[in-house]
């Protein structure tokens, strides 16, 4: 078991995890993914499944993303995603 420490927890405390790391990709005309680079090039094999989320509509940046989950020719499978509103991409872990 545990000993309590005594110590208040606040907010400070807590680190965000898994935060989304930008990424370079290529892609085709449609917006689709084609290629990432990490930092060599690394050509996607497959999309396995991709979704939307539009989100937080209300706020003054709302959440806008579209996620792919894709296998690399070289077997690694990854989760990116295309921000729609800032127009980036970013690899998220989980």
């Amino acid at each position: 078991m545990v000993q309590n420490s005594g110590k208040t927890v606040c907010s400070s405390t807590f680190k965000p995890v898994n935060l989304p790391e930008p990424l370079k990709v290529e892609e085709e005309s449609s917006g689709r993914p084609l290629a990432v680079r990490m930092p060599r090039k690394q050509v996607i094999k497959a999309i396995e499944d991709c979704w939307r989320i539009d989100d937080e509509w209300w706020r003054s940046e709302p959440v806008s993303r579209f996620y792919y989950a894709v296998m690399l020719k070289s077997g690694q499978r990854l989760i990116i995603y295309k921000d729609l509103v800032l127009n980036g991409w970013y690899q998220q872990t989980y």
